[in-house]
């Protein structure tokens, strides 16, 4: 059963909101990485979008990814939160265009 907020989508800043919360799920060291990364993600989408700043967020959109998979291979525990910010980062990238 959903209710109405459910059926709203989601704006960007939902999506990183979304992000910082499961980032909390990480390994300590992933987690402050994926924390600074988002807060400049976040920055750089409320940039104006040049050539160069798509760049800047691919890469970005990169890095996160990277950490994500790396915390998923070491995590003990906390794995199905982690896989949840990858299927997030992935809409995210989606929701912003910034896909290569």
């Amino acid at each position: 059963m959903s209710n109405a907020a459910d059926d709203q989508p989601q704006t960007v800043q939902d999506r990183l909101a979304s992000l910082r919360q499961l980032a909390q799920a990480f390994p300590k060291e992933q987690r402050e990485d994926v924390l600074l990364e988002l807060d400049d993600l976040s920055a750089d989408l409320q940039a104006n979008t040049d050539g160069s700043s798509l760049q800047t967020l691919h890469q970005r959109l990169k890095r996160l990814a990277a950490i994500a998979m790396m915390a998923r291979m070491f995590a003990t525990n906390n794995q199905q939160a982690i896989e949840e910010f990858a299927g997030h980062l992935v809409a995210l990238t989606k929701a912003t265009r910034i896909e290569e």
